[in-house]
């Protein structure tokens, strides 16, 4: 009888969920997340409240994981051309403006794609992917590789038994805040997407009280102001207004909320009513609502193996920094 064996490749998969370890932030936790159906583990997010760094509190922030592991990881250069918004159409690339972007590959097998892709955008899924070698790590996030690389470029995808998943090199996981902005961005996606609906919901009760939706509700100017102020509250508590320093437009949001809560703080005039409520739909909320197009269209391709990733995801460093092993 034979005594106990470990094979190859729970020794690699040890090496990689240590590695992922290393690579985050000390505070953040890693949890295993059971037998594995597609998914290995969950991030969660947590950060120091106090300045000697020994008490950390949850974030309530957390990402999925797909943790695979390689010892012979392929280092390429895949090219990327200037193409048309493929969240509006099929994928129209611009031959002439052509870049290269370095990147590991990985074939991934097809159940895992469909299972990511079953789970919808509103939560993330990692795809990390652990050199054992080297032992670098990179991500990808496959909800969005999903809708931004792979069904645009492949629509036939689904009757294959594998895709290869490119992944930037640039998307190496270092316990850095620069590093850090892309899984932290990730980690308040879901709370982004009701912060999202929230708003749409918020706009909608103004046009209704301004008598510009298909079920206009006409209510007096104090019980209007009164709305409005709450609309204005339970906004600022949405916890999506923190760590977001990698995009303005939130920063820009946040500070229109608060000049429109001082503005309350006094009374709204009635001949100045009208022009208020034009203030607060076509203004403050147009700006809020349009958040969640500019997050479709501009930040779930952030981080992607594309043309428009490689100009806005990163910020700027050295060619030696973005070499491939």
């Amino acid at each position: 009888m034979h005594k106990k064996r470990r094979s190859l490749n729970q020794v690699k998969e040890d090496i990689s969920v240590r590695v992922l370890r290393e690579s985050l932030p000390q505070e953040w936790v890693v949890h295993s997340y059971g037998a594995d159906y597609g998914i290995d583990c969950v991030v969660e997010l947590f950060d120091f409240i106090d300045e000697d760094k020994k008490v950390a509190e949850t974030l309530g922030e957390n990402f999925f994981v797909q943790l695979k592991s390689s010892d012979c990881i392929e280092y390429t250069a895949r090219k990327v051309y200037g193409r048309g918004n493929v969240a509006k159409g099929s994928l129209i690339e611009d031959k002439s403006d052509c870049t290269e972007i370095k990147v590991a590959k990985f074939q991934l097998d097809m159940s895992d794609i469909l299972t990511v892709q079953s789970m919808g955008i509103a939560i993330p899924v990692l795809l990390i992917l652990v050199d054992t070698n080297s032992e670098r790590s990179f991500f990808i996030c496959l909800n969005d590789y999903i809708d931004k690389v792979l069904i645009p470029e492949d629509p036939l995808y689904a009757n294959k038994a594998s895709k290869t998943i490119y992944i930037p090199t640039a998307n190496e996981i270092l316990d850095e805040e620069d590093a850090l902005v892309a899984l932290r961005a990730y980690g308040k996606r879901s709370k982004m997407y009701g912060a999202f609906s929230l708003f749409s919901y918020q706009l909608k009760e103004i046009w209704r009280i301004q008598g510009n939706a298909a079920a206009p509700h006409s209510i007096q100017r104090e019980q209007a102001v009164e709305m409005i102020k709450t609309f204005v509250d339970i906004a600022l508590r949405q916890d999506i207004w923190a760590s977001h320093e990698f995009w303005k437009p939130m920063a820009w949001s946040h500070r229109e909320l608060l000049e429109l809560k001082e503005k309350l703080s006094r009374e709204v005039k009635p001949e100045d009513y009208d022009q208020f409520l034009i203030y607060c739909s076509d203004f403050i909320w147009h700006r809020l609502t349009n958040l969640s197009n500019m997050y479709e269209e501009l930040v779930r391709e952030w981080f992607m193996p594309t043309y428009f990733a490689m100009l806005t995801s990163y910020p700027p460093r050295d060619e030696s920094d973005e070499s491939a092993q």
